[in-house]
């Protein structure tokens, strides 16, 4: 689905995906579920899926066009400054944990883009999970 704007740039690094990945795996262990590892295949994918829901505000796509196999988990924020992987993780928990939990669940990928929108300063997270 095409966007209506470009694409926010991609604010990934290796900060970011060790705090996603320290964030993920907490909420498992708190269900005493086994840790999940970061393959960098599915954080490509995750960069990939950020920046095209980028190209709409907010998260009206949803899902749409989403791998088989693959679940997700998004975010996105309006603010004064980027919001980090905690901040989703956060929002997430607050009412589901969904595919944080999955244990079948073994790998994941993050990504983050993050830029100036159309009113103020937008972050858009994506975390991948594999299998679902």
């Amino acid at each position: 689905m095409p966007g209506s704007r470009p694409v926010l740039p991609d604010a990934t690094n290796g900060d970011f995906l060790l705090q996603a990945l320290r964030e993920a795996n907490a909420r498992r262990a708190e269900h005493r579920v086994p840790p999940l590892a970061m393959d960098p295949l599915l954080v490509d994918y995750a960069k990939a899926r950020a920046a095209a829901l980028s190209q709409h505000e907010g998260l009206p796509a949803g899902h749409d066009g989403l791998r088989a196999g693959t679940g997700e988990n998004l975010f996105w924020s309006e603010g004064e400054k980027m919001s980090d992987a905690a901040d989703a993780v956060a929002s997430w928990t607050a009412d589901d944990t969904g595919r944080l939990i999955r244990q079948a669940t073994t790998a994941m990928g993050a990504a983050r883009v993050a830029g100036q929108g159309a009113k103020r300063y937008e972050t858009y997270i994506v975390f991948i999970f594999e299998p679902t």
